[in-house]
């Protein structure tokens, strides 16, 4: 059994959303000729900073340089060192490393649940509000903070969401020196190839800072707004989407009550209970309204109270014998 009391909780919006690139650009040839210096970061996987030199282009004793937009990540590399290229041609497919995007779907119905967002434009889809998104399924990967910047202006074609972009700084952990600060249980495993060669790998037995890999699935928590004078109950407490049962006068009523906010074991009512009324959690087989009940431990109570009544009338009688 649970007695209704106000409170006025903060809730927390949780989703899920999906990681995409916040910059990506095609590194193309302005001119045409044979390719005479690859950098050995223009490889796939390889990172590079801004304005490194990625590529030169040999033509008729000049030479092009091609220079890293910004910081990243070389996602496809699409030329060979000799190469003869044209105008125009796609060298490589260059990913930002200093942020990331999460793609956050979210019901129309909870966009009144996100707070309040001070905007510096006059745009209505644009936002700051924090957030805090995880890898999918993986207890062990870090938390990282995202800022909710802006929901796009059409919804999702099939569960027709609305779709929210946050951002994340540093998402592959490349400002921070994560591998020299959170290594742990390291040990080293060596692996001989015909007795002679020896190839050492040092195995991480727990892995802890994974990167935000592009693609990956994610949890998302959004600090929501703040609920004023609802009724919390636990989510065992609500029957057939949107009804309670009361304890009344040893009877039950079934009784229609209006969610302000579901969230896991938790269920906020902004209507339909009343304070200190007593509301059934445990299972009750065919319960209907006017069904009598007796909640638990009521009837030790009034046998206590019956047996001290009868030994108080005993004292009473013993006092007139005398």
């Amino acid at each position: 059994m649970f007695v209704a009391s106000y409170t006025s909780p903060k809730i927390e919006v949780r989703s899920h959303g999906r990681v995409r690139e916040a910059k990506k650009v095609v590194l193309s040839a302005r001119i045409g000729g044979e390719v005479i210096w690859i950098s050995p970061n223009l490889r796939e996987g390889r990172f590079f900073k801004k304005d490194e030199p990625l590529l030169k282009i040999g033509i008729r004793q000049s030479k092009s340089n091609l220079k890293a937009p910004f910081n990243g990540v070389v996602q496809t590399k699409n030329v060979d060192l000799g190469q003869f290229v044209n105008p125009g041609a796609q060298l490589a497919t260059l990913l930002g490393s200093d942020q990331a995007e999460i793609v956050i779907d979210l019901p129309m119905g909870r966009m009144g649940w996100l707070p309040q967002s001070n905007n510096s434009n006059e745009q209505g889809n644009q936002y700051h509000i924090p957030a805090i998104v995880s890898l999918t399924g993986i207890n062990s990967a870090p938390k990282h903070k995202a800022i909710i910047k802006r929901h796009l202006l059409e919804l999702t074609p099939r569960g027709m969401m609305v779709q929210l972009i946050a951002e994340v700084d540093d998402p592959f952990h490349m400002k921070k020196n994560y591998q020299a600060k959170n290594t742990q249980n390291s040990e080293t495993i060596n692996l001989t190839e015909n007795n002679n060669n020896k190839l050492e790998i040092s195995v991480n037995r727990q892995v802890i800072n994974i990167p935000l890999f592009l693609g990956a699935f994610v949890d998302v928590v959004i600090p929501g707004r703040q609920l004023e004078n609802v009724v919390h109950i636990p989510a065992k407490a609500l029957r057939d989407r949107d009804t309670v049962w009361i304890a009344s006068q040893g009877e039950i009523q079934v009784r229609t009550v209006k969610i302000a906010h579901v969230d896991f074991d938790d269920v906020y009512l902004s209507g339909g209970i009343r304070i200190g009324e007593k509301i059934i959690t445990s299972p009750v087989k065919g319960a209907a309204n006017g069904m009598k009940v007796q909640l638990a431990g009521m009837k030790k109570k009034d046998g206590k109270r019956r047996a001290k009544k009868q030994n108080s009338a005993d004292s009473n009688l013993s006092r007139e014998s005398l």
